[in-house]
């Protein structure tokens, strides 16, 4: 950027009438470039001092978004830790079931035969007394 005393020196001219390219090109074709290139440096100046500190907040927006992303992803990976452990836990608790049905069913099936055995073995208590 160019120096605030030199942009002092340079503001009178862009509002003096003596300095617009059309007068002094009677004069000079040269100096006419060189009035151009002066008022094109002032408008320069002037926009770099708004699109500066615009720069800047963007790289600071730019610098939280690259945090808030990368802590986005860290969640994103706990949250599919959790996912995962909720999806063994489910599938333990599926075999748990199975387990329980199949113990459920050898229970009534030995119950079953427990009755039946009390009752050969009662049928059979009496043919020894006979």
């Amino acid at each position: 950027n160019i120096p605030v005393a030199v942009m002092n020196k340079l503001l009178p001219l862009e509002t003096d009438p003596a300095f617009e390219p059309d007068v002094i090109k009677k004069a000079s074709v040269a100096a006419c470039g060189i009035c151009k290139w002066v008022r094109a440096m002032i408008v320069y100046d002037r926009i770099a001092k708004m699109v500066g500190p615009k720069k800047a907040a963007l790289q600071e927006a730019e610098e939280k978004l690259a945090k808030a992303m990368a802590e986005l992803q860290e969640k994103k990976d706990q949250l599919q830790e959790v996912k995962d452990k909720v999806d063994k836990l489910l599938q333990q608790l599926d075999e748990a079931k199975k387990k329980k049905a199949d113990l459920q069913s050898q229970y009534e099936t030995c119950s079953k035969r427990l009755v039946t055995a009390e009752k050969l073995i009662n049928g059979l208590g009496g043919e020894k007394s006979r």
